[in-house]
């Protein structure tokens, strides 16, 4: 028999499970909408001469502009690209970092071609074509020389850039982000196919009968003592339940609780503070973020429920925690031992 608890953990299962595939969709659907660049990745670089480049109104709506272009010879324009550093706006260094070649076509066209500064120039370039930059167009307007010419000179040219690094660095990032989706995932398909061998399920089976903790953690969960922060809190469970997380703690394994403060600013202007009851269980632990008296009520209840358990803060608790939590937990277990000795003696 389906408990409640089983059915909350398929649940949540089946939105993990709809969400990662929702992920893996769109990831692929944005990986291939730009049709034009993966036609060009896949398939260039084109071989491209005078015909194709003349044919070219738009060069950023070519279907093919990864280019490979060999032309007559190739002119050093002089024209230098620096990397130029300041301090206090002052220049410190300047480096150069690309040269501007021109390239002749059939005799009577031209074409830039950007190559590293420490490239050699080459007849045959091979790159992206994009516009000329502003840089090179306000060439033509103050240099008398090329006035005449600017008609002979193509509105694009060839860019050295590595073409294909952008679309390596995109298939890193969606295998990436697939494999972490995946790895989500297949912890989600097996608890939606078998809650019974979810972790929780698993932890819950120890406390007794399943069927039966199921039954008074739903009641509980229907009518809680407490609800903030998105935990409900009970006699004995705490119960926090979303659309992608489920959990249950018992205030029985609650091993230490403390309010935790959390201050906010904005440009070292305070604006704020954030308060949470931090509940450690064995298991878990609830941080229960709600208005400060609310905080400090929960903590007097978990306090009356579990007094077995360390409550407050400090560095040396904290250090204890973090650093020998088997000696922590059981120190509390001796002392919940202890008392639960005492009230059946007395």
């Amino acid at each position: 028999m389906e408990t409640w608890i089983s059915k909350r953990i398929r649940a949540v299962a089946l939105h993990r499970i709809i969400a990662s595939a929702a992920t893996v969709l769109v990831v692929l659907v944005l990986s291939g909408s730009n049709s034009r660049y993966l036609d060009n990745f896949l398939n260039g670089p084109f071989s491209i001469g005078r015909p194709e480049l003349d044919a070219i109104a738009d060069v950023t709506t070519a279907p093919r502009y990864f280019a490979r272009v060999s032309g007559e010879k190739v002119i050093d324009t002089g024209i230098r690209e620096y990397t130029i550093k300041t301090s206090a706006g002052e220049e410190t260094s300047r480096r150069e970092t690309a040269a501007y070649d021109v390239l002749v076509v059939d005799g009577d066209r031209f074409l830039f071609i950007k190559r590293p500064a420490e490239a050699g120039m080459s007849r045959t370039a091979e790159g992206a074509l994009v516009p000329l930059p502003d840089e090179l167009e306000q060439q033509f307007i103050e240099d008398p020389n090329l006035k005449g010419t600017r008609e002979r000179f193509y509105s694009f040219y060839v860019s050295d850039a590595t073409f294909r690094l952008p679309g390596f660095v995109a298939i890193g990032v969606v295998l990436g982000i697939i494999a972490l989706v995946l790895w989500k995932w297949l912890p989600a398909w097996r608890a939606f196919r078998d809650p019974e061998r979810h972790p929780l399920a698993a932890r819950i089976a120890q406390w007794g009968n399943p069927l039966g903790v199921a039954v008074e953690a739903e009641r509980e969960y229907d009518s809680p003592r407490f609800t903030a922060g998105g935990w409900r809190i009970g006699d004995k469970y705490l119960i926090q339940s979303g659309v992608f997380t489920f959990e249950v703690l018992r205030l029985e394994d609650l091993l230490w609780a403390y309010k935790k403060i959390t201050k906010k600013s904005v440009n070292l202007i305070p604006i704020g503070k954030d308060y949470e009851a931090v509940l450690a269980c064995y298991g878990g632990v609830a941080s229960v973020k709600t208005k400060e008296a609310k905080v400090d009520e929960l903590l007097s209840y978990v306090e009356q429920r579990a007094p077995w358990a360390v409550m407050g803060f400090s560095d040396e608790i904290q250090k204890l925690w973090n650093k020998q939590p088997a000696e922590f937990s059981g120190a509390v277990e001796a002392r919940r031992q202890e008392q639960q000795r005492s009230g059946v003696a007395s």
